[in-house]
């Protein structure tokens, strides 16, 4: 990831990261048929990094019963995700979303089917699993304050 200097956005520059970040996550949420409208959002700043990664909150109003009507989005510089309810923080969420992605990452690694993984959208090669770990590396070091040990 580009390292961005916080000290020097404006805090309209702020705001506009936010937003752009907020509208993808949107525009993702809005793509799945089981999300009829969006009610309410939440956006964790204290896990996000502007313009490279949003984790959001979003009330929606559900297709039908089986469906959550909260749900974690987590855009950004890497794959879209979403979680159900069940997850309660933005810190477990961003959790969540790595251990989803090594899963993912490590199967391609091995050669292992891909079927019982959460679906990422990019062509599941070596140069894609090694990028995706970067970036689940970076979020547990700086975000998540997890060590590389």
């Amino acid at each position: 990831m580009a390292e961005i200097n916080l000290d020097n956005l404006s805090e309209i520059e702020e705001i506009e990261s936010i937003l752009g970040l907020y509208y993808e996550a949107r525009n993702y949420l809005e793509s799945f048929d089981w999300c009829i409208s969006i009610k309410q959002v939440w956006y964790d700043k204290e896990h996000g990094i502007y313009e490279k990664l949003g984790v959001f909150l979003f009330e929606i109003e559900p297709l039908n019963d089986t469906v959550d009507n909260f749900i974690w989005v987590i855009v950004g510089d890497l794959p879209s995700v979403y979680l159900d309810k069940s997850i309660t923080t933005g810190h477990e969420a961003l959790e969540t979303y790595c251990e989803l992605m090594q899963e993912w990452a490590d199967n391609v690694k091995r050669g292992s089917p891909l079927d019982e993984c959460y679906p990422v959208p990019v062509d599941p090669t070596i140069e894609n699993a090694e990028l995706l770990n970067s970036r689940t590396a970076f979020i547990r070091r700086e975000l998540l304050m997890v060590s590389d040990e």
